[in-house]
């Protein structure tokens, strides 16, 4: 059939045909590849390559060639550690584009059973975290699983980008379903990082299921204000695992900026003397992260400029009164959270050389 070396091949791939009103047919392919030859024999075609990633992201040569986003590492770990814990998880197959890389040979005995052998890599067209998740779970646990694929082949780029808009924009309900394959939203999934990261300042400390004397907060709670630090419209296109980043980076300026606050975090709760530690201080802190962190991010370029964010936190620590027993005393909650924010603003509002902040907790 050619002369390329063959990289690897699958066998028992069926073969399909659909047909429309007209007689146009299009044939498209079924089968499974390992896990191990994932990354190796597929890529992703992205308008901008992730700063980490399990997979092989290419750019095309010309704008406009990539048409996916860059890739989660974050949320294909997940979903990596998904596949761990539920060996018998039924997984939708991922969609590729063979490129001319992977041809089909019919067998003899049935023209729709057959093999596919792979000359080079094909286009991850739907499914790069699931496909992602695969490979971290080989790389991490050397744990082989089988990845279902559908193949289809003779898709120019045009064709391609129509196929991943498709089943990205139209079929809601398989998007709906994917997400609770890949563990939940966004937002769960930035909580998860907090809880499981070593650098986090939320390691160990979100609870899940059962609220234990170490957790500050549950993971409910943690999704909701995720959400509400980033609903800034600066944050829209920002990618998760840079979201992640700035919460970890966010919560540990403020342990710096506060840090007998913070100190409750490491104390029986009944010794604890501030509000910063419990769920009315991650409210209030997480309503501003439009006043402190989204004018120092720089969409175009996805950097933060943490020395801004380090001086407004230390402009806030002598002005924010944040003992259980002082200004915002009984009040808690999302109304305690509320009016701790609205304070932030009004501190934050002020000229540098207004003082010590004072006054301002005289004002409303």
């Amino acid at each position: 059939m050619t002369d390329r070396p063959v990289l690897a091949s699958f066998e028992n791939v069926g073969r399909r045909i659909l047909t429309d009103d007209e007689g146009n047919t299009r044939s498209y392919y079924v089968g499974a590849m390992g896990s191990d030859l994932a990354k190796t024999l597929t890529f992703v075609p992205v308008f901008e390559q992730a700063k980490s990633s399990y997979l092989n992201e290419v750019l095309g040569p010309r704008d406009g060639e990539g048409y996916q986003r860059p890739g989660s590492r974050t949320r294909m770990t997940k979903f990596g550690t998904f596949l761990h814990e539920d060996p018998l998880a039924v997984i939708p197959a991922v969609v590729l584009s063979g490129r001319d890389q992977w041809a089909f040979e019919p067998s003899e005995a049935n023209q729709e059973i057959g093999v596919i052998r792979c000359f080079g890599q094909a286009a991850i067209i739907d499914g790069q975290h699931r496909v992602g998740g695969f490979v971290s779970l080989w790389e991490s646990k050397e744990v082989n699983r089988p990845v279902e694929f559908v193949m289809v082949p003779g898709l120019d780029l045009q064709q391609e980008t129509k196929l991943f808009l498709d089943i990205n924009t139209n079929q809601k309900n398989v998007v709906t379903g994917l997400t609770s394959v890949l563990g939940g939203s966004d937002e769960s999934l930035i909580g998860r990082e907090l809880l499981d990261r070593a650098d986090s300042p939320f390691s160990g400390r979100i609870s899940i299921a059962v609220k234990r004397p170490a957790h500050l907060f549950t993971m409910n709670a943690v999704e909701t204000n995720v959400r509400r630090t980033f609903s800034h419209g600066a944050f829209e296109d920002t990618p998760l695992d840079d979201k992640v980043e700035i919460m970890i980076n966010y919560w540990t300026q403020i342990g710096d900026a506060f840090p007998d606050e913070w100190a409750d975090a490491d104390k029986k709760k009944r010794d604890w003397g501030h509000k910063l530690c419990e769920t009315t201080g991650l409210i209030a802190f997480s309503h501003a992260g439009g006043d402190i962190l989204a004018p120092a991010y720089d969409p175009d370029r996805r950097t933060m400029n943490w020395d801004r964010t380090r001086d407004d936190l230390n402009r806030l620590a002598p002005a924010l009164d944040l003992r259980k027993n002082g200004h915002f005393e009984r009040i808690t909650g999302e109304v305690g959270g509320g009016l701790i924010h609205k304070r932030i603003q009004n501190v934050l509002a002020r000229p540098l050389d207004d003082g010590d902040g004072d006054e301002v907790l005289e004002e409303d």
